[in-house]
C-alpha cells in the first residue's frame, strides 16, 4: 500500500457534532471540551459555525465560545462560515482558518442555503477576498461531493467542476465531504484520482460520514490517492441539519477509531491517544452516548492485552 508517513486530524465535534445534537450543549461545556481537545495533540479544531442562530440554534453561542476558549499556538482554530456575514464575524473572532461551505447538490443547497451554485461560489470568492491581509486561511468544504440524499449519486464531472471553481477562487484547501455517508472506496478513489490528475498540487482532504459503515475503508482508499488530511469527530457525532426525516445515524468517523487505526499502521498523527480516549469517554458520559466507537468499546490492542493480562508489544 502507498501510505503517508503522517496524517493531519481535523476535529469536528464542536461544530459538526453539536450542530445536530438534539439538545443545546451549554457554552461552559463546549469551552471545556474544546480546551480538552486542544491538549490532545490534534492539529486543527473546527470549533463553531458563524451561522444565523435560527438556522443552527445549537451553535448560537459561537461568538462567546470563540472569545472564551484557551487557544494554543500549536492548534489551528477553524470555523465554518456560510457567507460574507459569517466571515465578518470570523474575522472579528480572530480565527486561524475558515471553512467556506459549498454544496454541490442543487436540491440540498436550496434546502440548506437557499441559493444557486453560482451564488454559492460568489460567496466563496467574497470570503477569499475578505481573508486577504488578515492571515486567515480559507478551506472550501464541498458538501455532497459523492452522494445526495435527495438526488442520489453526484456525477463526478459536477464535483470536479466545483473543485475547479473553488481553486480558481483562491482557496487554500479543498475538502470533499460524504455528507450522507454513502460513499464507497471505489467511488472515493475514482473522484480523488480525477481531482489529483487535474490539480496535482492541491491540498485535498476528506470529510467522511459513516452511515454505511465504510468510513475507515474510505479513509484507506483516500490515503492510496495521496490524501493525508481527515475530518473526524470524537464519538462519531455529526451530520447535516437538513437531512430527510427518519434517517438513522449519519455520524462522522470517530476520531478515536481513526487515530487508533493510523497509529497501528505506523502513521504519525501527533495525537496523544490516551488523552484523546479520555476526552471521548468524557464526551460520551456528558452526552449520555453509551459507547459510540470501537475504541470506547475496548477495541484497541492495549485494551485487549490489559483485559487478557498480557503485555503490550510492537509489531
Amino acid at each position: 500500500m502507498t501510505l503517508p508517513e503522517s496524517a493531519t486530524i481535523v476535529e469536528m465535534l464542536p461544530r459538526d457534532g453539536f450542530q445536530r445534537y438534539p439538545e443545546f450543549v451549554p457554552t461552559d461545556e463546549k469551552v471545556e471540551i474544546i480546551d480538552a481537545l486542544s491538549e490532545t495533540g490534534i492539529d486543527e479544531i473546527e470549533f463553531t459555525s458563524f451561522t444565523h442562530p435560527e438556522a443552527v440554534p445549537g451553535l448560537r453561542d459561537a461568538d462567546e465560545v470563540a472569545e472564551r476558549i484557551d487557544r494554543r499556538d500549536d492548534v489551528t482554530y477553524r470555523a465554518l462560515v456560510p457567507n460574507d456575514i459569517g466571515m465578518e464575524r470570523a474575522i472579528e473572532a480572530d480565527v486561524d482558518k475558515v471553512n467556506a461551505l459549498v454544496v454541490i447538490s442543487d436540491t440540498y443547497r436550496e434546502k440548506n442555503q437557499g441559493m444557486s451554485l453560482e451564488e454559492n461560489l460568489e460567496q466563496v470568492r467574497n470570503i477569499v477576498e475578505m481573508a486577504e491581509g488578515t492571515g486567515i486561511e480559507v478551506e472550501a468544504g464541498l458538501g455532497t461531493s459523492f452522494f445526495c440524499p435527495y438526488e442520489g449519486r453526484i456525477p463526478l464531472a459536477r464535483t470536479r467542476y466545483v473543485v475547479d471553481r473553488v481553486l480558481e477562487a483562491g482557496v487554500d484547501e479543498v475538502t470533499l465531504a460524504t455528507t450522507m455517508g454513502m460513499a464507497d472506496p471505489s467511488g472515493i478513489m475514482e473522484t480523488l484520482t480525477s481531482v489529483y490528475e487535474h490539480h496535482p498540487n492541491a491540498d485535498v482532504g476528506v470529510h467522511l460520514h459513516d452511515t454505511n459503515g465504510m468510513s475507515l475503508a474510505n479513509t484507506l482508499a483516500a490515503m492510496q490517492c495521496g490524501v493525508s488530511r481527515f475530518d473526524t469527530s470524537v464519538c462519531g457525532l455529526g451530520g447535516g441539519t437538513i437531512l430527510p426525516g427518519g434517517l438513522g445515524d449519519v455520524g462522522n468517523t470517530p476520531t478515536e477509531d481513526l487515530v487508533n487505526m493510523l497509529h497501528d499502521m505506523g502513521i504519525e498523527t501527533g495525537v496523544d491517544f490516551v488523552r484523546l480516549l479520555a476526552v471521548a469517554e468524557d464526551v460520551a458520559e456528558r452526552l449520555e452516548l453509551g459507547t459510540p466507537s470501537h475504541a470506547l468499546m475496548g477495541g484497541t490492542r492495549e485494551q485487549v492485552l490489559e483485559v487478557a493480562g498480557g503485555e503490550s508489544t510492537t509489531d
